[in-house]
């Protein structure tokens, strides 16, 4: 089968090996977005999955709106368009195009946690599991009919780049097979109408972080978000990007949000205990262990992060 890949991100890569390897498939293309202005001197240039699929010889497409997309599609005629954390919502008169439509490799156990950031979701809400569903795409938001999925557990200390990394390999074998599936004739199987749950993109506000929520909920916070958008928190007017944390087992009694400096390590009060900053990014400054800061800080008590 002739096959199109549709991706802005790294997590793509594994199925888009395993087709380039494929005896049963052809990978004809990949389609990404536009190249753009980025860094301090806003240099035009493309996403790092371009330029990795370029490098490994992958046709590469970076169709700029609705009608570019349309042309893009009509001149690769390929049998199917592979869609996976591309970020496009896809027109509704172009899902017919390419004689057996377009399939999408979602990160969640479909109805649960539809839309942009389903991982992220996932920790955020404490979920013990997580999954992949590959579906046919139609003109609703993850809602068409599923070929297969499965659920995969999520681990106590898994980041959102961790669970996304393991989920992209076991995606891109399930997306194989939905291709022998399609290919036999088999229909996918309608959605069920219970159990629905939303994932809305993440936002940089969403990485704040509210010392009145328990350890527990600061933890996911930072499992969830710490990479992209990454989380943070103001000392008077100074923002402070968490790089990382960890709940602490020490016993002090600290108010919610109130600063503890003691030996050098930087405790601060949860809800129902003690977090513990280990590095953190200070605006305008580089990364720095919590040491470091603490070093630099001309009045270590009465502090209070917000």
């Amino acid at each position: 089968m002739k096959v199109v890949i549709a991706s802005s991100s790294y997590v793509s890569k594994p199925l888009i090996s395993l087709l380039s390897s494929s005896n049963e498939h052809e990978l004809i293309g990949l389609i990404t977005n536009p190249d753009k202005a980025t860094g301090r001197g806003m240099n035009i240039v493309p996403n790092e999955l371009a330029s990795w699929g370029m490098s490994n010889g992958i046709n590469v497409l970076k169709p700029d709106g609705r009608d570019h997309l349309k042309d893009s599609i009509t001149t690769l005629n390929p049998e199917i368009v592979i869609t996976i954390a591309y970020g496009q919502i896809i027109p509704e008169e172009l899902l017919n195009l390419p004689k057996h439509g377009w399939i999408n490799v979602h990160f969640s156990s479909l109805p649960r946690w539809r839309g942009a950031a389903p991982v992220q979701w996932a920790i955020l809400s404490a979920d013990k599991e997580s999954g992949i569903t590959i579906f046919k795409l139609d003109k609703g938001m993850d809602t068409g009919p599923v070929y297969l999925s499965k659920s995969v557990s999520i681990e106590p200390y898994e980041t959102t780049e961790l669970l996304l990394t393991r989920l992209s390999n076991i995606g891109a074998d399930l997306a194989v097979q939905s291709l022998a599936i399609i290919q036999s004739g088999s229909k996918p199987v309608a959605q069920l109408n219970s159990g629905v749950t939303l994932a809305p993109k993440i936002s940089k506000n969403d990485g704040k972080i509210n010392w009145h929520e328990n350890t527990s909920e600061i933890f996911n916070r930072y499992r969830a978000l710490a990479g992209n958008p990454g989380i943070w928190t103001l000392l008077g007017e100074l923002r402070l990007k968490i790089d990382s944390l960890e709940v602490s087992n020490r016993t002090e009694n600290l108010p919610p949000s109130e600063v503890l400096i003691t030996d050098e390590h930087f405790l601060v009060g949860a809800d129902n205990g003690v977090i513990e900053i280990k590095t953190l990014t200070p605006a305008g400054r580089s990364q720095m262990s919590a040491a470091e800061f603490i070093r630099g800080l001309p009045n270590r008590s009465g502090l209070q992060l917000g």
